[in-house]
C-alpha cells in the first residue's frame, strides 16, 4: 500500500504525461500531467482500452525487453490530437524480469511534431478568413458612406449603417469566442463546482432566451419525483444550456416547440439532459463534424442565421470540463433534432 502511494505521489511530480496499461492493454495508471494536458481523469480512464487515449506504433508486449523511443498521438478528451515523441517502456514483474506484466509510455510535450504547427497554421488562417469577412462589409459600406454621402437617401444611409453595426456585432462575439477558446485551450478557465439545483438554471436560461424564441414553445420532460441535484458550475451550466437552446431557437421554424428533457443515470451517476427542436436537422454527413472549430452548415437557414461556428466546441470543451459527454443522438429534418448532455450527480 505505501509503496503504491509513493510510486503515485512521485509521478505525480513529472511534469510529462504518464500511462500505464496492463498486458491486455486496459489502462491502471495515468499521472496528474496527463489529466492536466488531455483533460481525462483516472477513474475516468482505469480498465478502459488504451487506444481511447494514445496511439503509438504497438509490438507484441513480451517483445518489449528494453525501452523504445518514438512518435505517438495522445488524445485529449476535447478530441484534439498531439503529435509528440514517446517514451515507452514493458512493465516487468519483479521477480521474474522477463514476465512481463504490461506497458508505460511517457509523452514528452516539449518535443512537438510538425503536424501540430501545421494544424496551429490552419487555425490562423481560418481565423483570419472569419476576421476578414466582417471588416470588409464594414470597410466597404463605410467608405462608401464617406464618399457617396450627399447622394444617398436616408433609408439607404440608415441601411448601411445598420449594416456595419450588425457586421461589428458579429466581429466582437468573434472575437469574444476566439478569446474564450484561447483560454479553454490553456486550460485558464476558472471552475466553481458546487451541489445546483439544474431546474433552476433550465429555468432561468428560458425565462432569459424567451424574447428570442418568437412563436416557440418550451416544454418541460422532468422526473415526477423531481431532478436530483447535479455537480457543476452555475455560470458554466447555464452557458452550456444557452448555448444548446440558443441553436434550437435559430434553426428551427416558428410556432414549433422545444423541449427540454432530464433523465438520471444512476448506474454513471449522472444526469441526462437533452435539448429537441424540430428544425432544419444535420446531415449525416455532417454530424462528425459539428463539434469542430468554425464548423457551419451550409443551407439556406443557416446562411441567415449569423454565427461565429465556434458554439458547439466551446459547448462540448465546457461539458468535458465538468466531467460530462455531449452527443448528438438524433437528427431528422423538419422532424426531430436531439442535443444531449450529461453532468454528474450529487453523491
Amino acid at each position: 500500500m505505501l509503496e503504491n502511494l509513493i510510486l503515485a505521489q512521485t509521478t505525480d511530480l513529472i511534469h510529462d504525461p504518464v500511462i500505464a496499461s496492463d498486458e491486455q492493454g486496459r489502462i491502471v495508471f495515468t499521472n496528474l500531467a496527463h489529466k492536466k494536458l488531455t483533460g481525462w481523469s483516472l477513474d475516468e480512464l482505469k480498465g478502459r482500452n488504451k487506444k481511447l487515449v494514445y496511439d503509438i506504433a504497438d509490438t507484441e508486449l513480451a517483445d518489449k525487453k528494453t525501452t523504445i523511443i518514438q512518435t505517438g498521438l495522445l488524445y485529449r478528451k476535447d478530441g484534439i490530437k498531439l503529435t509528440l515523441n514517446v517514451t515507452c517502456s514493458p512493465l516487468k514483474h519483479p521477480s521474474v524480469p522477463d514476465f512481463i506484466l504490461g506497458q508505460i509510455v511517457v509523452f514528452h510535450p516539449t518535443f512537438l511534431s510538425t503536424e501540430n504547427t501545421r494544424s496551429s497554421d490552419d487555425f490562423v488562417s481560418t481565423v483570419s478568413h472569419e476576421l476578414r469577412t466582417p471588416l470588409t462589409s464594414i470597410r466597404g459600406f463605410a467608405e462608401t458612406l464617406i464618399k457617396s454621402q450627399d447622394r444617398l437617401s436616408d433609408d439607404n444611409r440608415k441601411r448601411f449603417l445598420q449594416i456595419i453595426k450588425d457586421q461589428s456585432d458579429h466581429l466582437t462575439r468573434l472575437v469574444e469566442d476566439l478569446l474564450f477558446v484561447s483560454r479553454l485551450d490553456n486550460q485558464k478557465i476558472h471552475l466553481v463546482v458546487r451541489e445546483l439545483d439544474v431546474k433552476k438554471h433550465i429555468d432561468k436560461v428560458c425565462e432569459a432566451m424567451s424574447n428570442q424564441a418568437g412563436g416557440r414553445l418550451f416544454i418541460y420532460e422532468f422526473p415526477e419525483g423531481g431532478i436530483p441535484h447535479i455537480m457543476a458550475d452555475s455560470d458554466r451550466l447555464e452557458q452550456i444550456l444557452s448555448n444548446l437552446v440558443g441553436n434550437a431557437i435559430k434553426y428551427s421554424p416558428d410556432h414549433t416547440t422545444i423541449k427540454i428533457r432530464t433523465c438520471a443515470l444512476d448506474e454513471e451517476n449522472k444526469l441526462k439532459i437533452s435539448i429537441i427542436d424540430k428544425g432544419v436537422g444535420i446531415p449525416s454527413a455532417d454530424q462528425e463534424l459539428i463539434f469542430n472549430r468554425f464548423s457551419r452548415l451550409d443551407n439556406p437557414l443557416t446562411r441567415k442565421t449569423k454565427g461565429t461556428g465556434l458554439g458547439l466546441y466551446i459547448t462540448k470543451s465546457l461539458v468535458n470540463a465538468l466531467n460530462g459527454e455531449i452527443m448528438l443522438e438524433k437528427s431528422i429534418p423538419n422532424e426531430e433534432t436531439v442535443f444531449s448532455f450529461t453532468v454528474p450527480l450529487k453523491k
